[in-house]
């Protein structure tokens, strides 16, 4: 079971505020705080130390494992813990009034924070890689910085009870300052050329990683590339936009509320995409527009378009998402990640997986992705259409593990 369907408790909290008054049966209030306890109990279990790893490098203690995979499947990277999966579970916490456990694992994640102000994409648990003289095969993403920085700026902007103690104080301190290193890493990233398309936007970050096929060895490897990564992604600009606004607002600092408008005139001028009523993928290395057809650029461009008053926009992004990324897997209902894109992009490697079809597509795959259908469910929830919100989740059931969220 992947810890990012622990977004699951985000939208199941919310969808119990929504489906409790009067005129929704009990029943589905019901249904969906078993559920969500459920995926409370499975959460907590991956707080390191756990039965996992029950001695953590110290440096990572109380940073989430992402996967619940047993040791001997996968012995180097059974402890890893994905910095997206940290920042969304003190999300959750924050959620559910556990401001406790949200602060635990803000700490672990604040403790991460590298010098240039980035946080590499995920961390293992049971030792320090990655880290500054070890870090071959480790990325570092815009969107993922993002989304930790949206954490921290979240738990500021949602004081306690306690606001004015010298506890508070010292944490409030801490995380603001660990709040505007992330955001200057990510102002490091964006364009800052006139006459450019990509202008104000953000780059990924840093680290390559290629797959190639070797006819010598007849294997598919893993190329890393110790450099920076220059393509745009529009889900990573997304993700950044919302936390730097939400500094600008906590702050009342005027350069991130700057670079967070420019982001989002970047985003709207240059990465949407009419004919396909969604957001392309972003930008190619050498400039080129990237025309994927990408769920997340469809689900997250939802929220991202109302946020920014664009409701006609946000709705047209909606049914894109019906029309392009709807999936079935034996039972499960819910929405594939890509549609008419190579799961491959070398043809060698794809030949090597698919001898028969070696440019077979995400469509080609009766596949259901959890958490982009949870993401699907959240934009619904934010348009206001909760019961369309839940029929989502719902049809995730049949994924769900026995005994477990």
């Amino acid at each position: 079971m992947g810890f990012h369907f622990s977004i699951t408790f985000l939208l199941l909290a919310q969808l119990i505020l929504v489906v409790s008054g009067p005129l929704v049966a009990q029943e589905a209030e019901k249904t969906l705080r078993g559920w969500a306890s459920a995926v409370e109990a499975w959460q907590r279990g991956q707080i390191t130390p756990n039965r996992m790893v029950q001695d953590p490098d110290p440096s990572r203690r109380g940073l989430l494992v992402s996967y619940d995979i047993p040791p001997q499947r996968f012995p180097r990277g059974f402890h890893r813990s994905a910095t997206y999966d940290d920042a969304i579970a003190a999300l959750s916490f924050l959620v559910r009034g556990d401001r406790d456990g949200a602060a635990f694992t803000l700490h672990a994640l604040a403790r991460q924070v590298r010098s240039n102000g980035s946080l590499w994409f995920g961390y293992n648990t049971a030792n320090d890689w990655p880290g500054e003289a070890d870090h071959e095969g480790a990325i570092v993403r815009a969107g993922a910085v993002g989304w930790a920085g949206y954490a921290l700026t979240y738990y500021l902007a949602h004081p306690s009870l306690c606001v004015g103690n010298r506890g508070w104080e010292r944490e409030r301190a801490f995380f603001l300052e660990t709040a505007r290193r992330l955001a200057n890493y990510l102002l490091s990233l964006q364009v800052n050329q006139q006459g450019d398309a990509r202008d104000g936007l953000l780059r990924v970050g840093y680290g390559v990683i290629n797959l190639s096929y070797r006819q010598d060895t007849n294997q598919v490897i893993e190329q890393y590339l110790d450099e920076p990564a220059l393509e745009i992604s529009t889900e990573n600009n997304i993700s950044a936009w919302f936390f730097l606004r939400q500094l600008a607002k906590l702050t009342g600092e005027n350069r991130w509320g700057q670079a967070a408008d420019r982001i989002r005139r970047g985003l709207l001028r240059a990465t949407w995409n009419s004919a396909l009523g969604q957001f392309n993928g972003g930008f190619k290395v050498d400039g080129s527009a990237d025309s994927t057809k990408a769920l997340d650029c469809a689900s997250w461009g939802t929220l991202f378009l109302l946020a920014a008053q664009e409701p006609e926009k946000a709705s047209e992004a909606l049914r894109a998402i019906e029309g392009t990324y709807a999936a079935r897997d034996g039972e499960a209902r819910g929405y594939r990640p890509y549609s008419d894109f190579p799961i491959y992009k070398d043809p060698e490697v794809g030949r090597y997986y698919f001898p028969e079809n070696p440019r077979k597509e995400w469509r080609d795959f009766p596949l259901v992705w959890s958490e982009g259908t949870l993401g699907v469910a959240l934009a619904y929830l934010r348009m206001g259409q909760a019961d369309r919100a839940r029929r989502v989740i719902e049809g995730l059931r049949p994924l769900q593990v026995k005994n477990s969220g």
